[in-house]
């Protein structure tokens, strides 16, 4: 016996099955002779044998064939266990003709009963692992079928009841957690290995992912993915796929689709849902859409679509992102843009957010930008209506005239304040001096304007009035005020003086 299993498992052929057999054959059965120590160890060492002999004749039967000696050497070993199931089913799932559902469940079969009988070091989990992930990296759409019968799907299912198919054991499956993992794994080496979008393999990589019905992150960040391959095509964005899974700094694909389509900073909410499918800037959306927006806005200035900038600027200020700042001042800065209001916000939005190296030019370019708004709010005021404009730039501003309304409560309420104050003053200054323009064509204008003031006689300075009253009682007399009468002889001019003093009037009046 000791010479039969030295023979055995000294031939390194893997041809030499049939003989070890008829070797096995020619051997005394247990029970019959004397019993003795060694002759009981003998007889394990047969019984080993004939399970390494049946290991043997499975990989056979499955086209892998390995002599015994190697089946022996290797019964301890995890790895190498490992290692072996695994080339078994990988062989098994690159055989052409593609075999059939029955021949996978067999081989799962004979796996178990390898691992059972020789490979007791490998626990039957693994068996099961190694089997489906072989179903899933094999290429074809039944197979991926068939492996999410062998997986929980979800984290709350539960292992089928028993059934006369499987001579009433549960049927195992693999737990959730691996099922996740073994997913991830096939579609990601389907979805390298495509070279676009329409490849088989990214098919193949989606219906692995679909096999998890509940869709964790992990998941539904790869199905993201390869949407994500479609939109960039659609912005004539031409990659691979493995490149696109490779690139560390996402927001380069966005850049990619702005130079490829100049004018896709138009369609912000489709390049915002790229971004999401990409995750740019991971798993913070505020950074994301931040990102995003700084690029729409910069394209938009190329074009001179100050509307376009502005609303993306007016969204980036009201989230509040600091890191916007460069893209606001440079619309704020922007001469072409004629809304002074949005650019005096977007100036103080700068310079609340931007390093103290550009406080300096910033407050320079606001404080110009800020006179401006001042003189346009003058020659606003002056002519609301259209009328002739003074020398001062045409401008608009809203900013002035809700400063109109500000109590001076502060030093910016106080600003406001004095310059609506300022402004009407001007204003009824302006009205009263056309009034009197207007009314130079007549050549009499100046003694009609002081006929206005007759009713005044005698109420406003109470008797002052009455001292000359009969010297000038019909005001055709120039003199001086009467509160100066008392200390002149002649508080009057002469009627020559009166009469060049009216021939004045009257050449200026024409003149004019």
């Amino acid at each position: 016996m000791a010479v039969a299993l030295e023979c055995i498992y000294n031939c390194e052929r893997n041809d030499q099955l049939s003989l070890c057999y008829d070797i096995l054959e020619c051997l005394p059965q247990r029970g019959y002779g004397h019993k003795t120590e060694v002759t009981t160890a003998l007889h394990d060492m047969v019984d080993q044998l004939e399970q390494i002999l049946s290991v043997s004749e499975l990989l056979e039967k499955h086209g892998l064939e390995k002599p015994v000696s190697f089946v022996k050497n290797t019964q301890s070993s995890s790895e190498e266990a490992r290692k072996l199931m695994v080339r078994l089913t990988r062989h098994t799932g690159r055989k052409q003709p593609p075999v059939s559902e029955s021949h996978w469940r067999m081989l799962l079969q004979d796996m178990l009963t390898m691992q059972q009988n020789v490979y007791t070091c490998l626990d039957s989990d693994a068996c099961y692992e190694i089997f489906t992930e072989s179903l899933l990296c094999s290429s074809r759409l039944e197979n991926i079928h068939l492996a999410g019968q062998m997986m929980h799907c979800s984290a709350c299912s539960i292992n089928p009841p028993a059934s006369g198919a499987h001579k009433g054991k549960t049927q195992y499956r693999v737990s959730y957690e691996r099922s996740i993992d073994l997913v991830l794994a096939a579609s990601r080496e389907y979805f390298n290995s495509s070279t676009n979008l329409t490849d088989s393999c990214m098919d193949l990589a989606r219906c692995c992912l679909q096999l998890i019905t509940d869709r964790p992150a992990a998941i539904q960040e790869e199905l993201d993915l390869i949407q994500a391959l479609g939109c960039l095509e659609e912005f004539g964005v031409k990659i691979l796929p493995l490149q696109v899974r490779l690139r560390g700094d996402r927001i380069s694909l966005i850049k990619e689709c702005i130079c490829q389509s100049p004018t896709c900073y138009k369609q912000s909410a489709k390049l915002l849902g790229l971004a999401e499918l990409l995750r740019v800037a991971g798993e913070d959306p505020e950074e994301r859409r931040g990102q995003v927006l700084i690029l729409l806005v910069e394209q938009a200035l190329r074009f001179h679509d100050y509307k376009a900038a502005s609303v993306h600027c007016q969204e980036l200020m009201s989230t509040g992102y600091s890191k916007s700042w460069d893209v606001c001042s440079q619309l704020g800065q922007s001469d072409s843009y004629r809304d002074l209001a949005t650019r005096q916000e977007l100036m103080a939005f700068a310079l609340t957010h931007c390093p103290p190296s550009s406080i300096e030019v910033l407050l320079a370019a606001s404080s110009s930008l800020q006179t401006e708004i001042l003189y346009q709010k003058v020659n606003f005021q002056i002519h609301p209506e259209g009328g002739e404009s003074i020398n001062i730039p045409p401008l608009i501003s809203k900013t002035l005239q809700e400063g109109e309304a500000s109590v001076p409560g502060s030093n910016s309420d106080l600003f406001h304040w004095s310059t609506a104050a300022t402004m009407k003053v001007l204003s009824s200054t302006t009205t009263t001096t056309k009034a009197v323009l207007q009314a130079v064509s007549d050549g009499q204008w100046w003694k009609k304007s002081l006929a206005y003031l007759r009713p005044l006689h005698g109420q406003e300075f109470g008797g002052v009035y009455q001292i000359g009253t009969t010297a000038n009682e019909s005001l055709e007399k120039q003199g001086c005020h009467p509160f100066y009468e008392s200390v002149l002889s002649d508080p009057f001019v002469t009627e020559t003086c009166d009469t060049r003093v009216e021939r004045g009037f009257e050449e200026a009046s024409q003149s004019w």
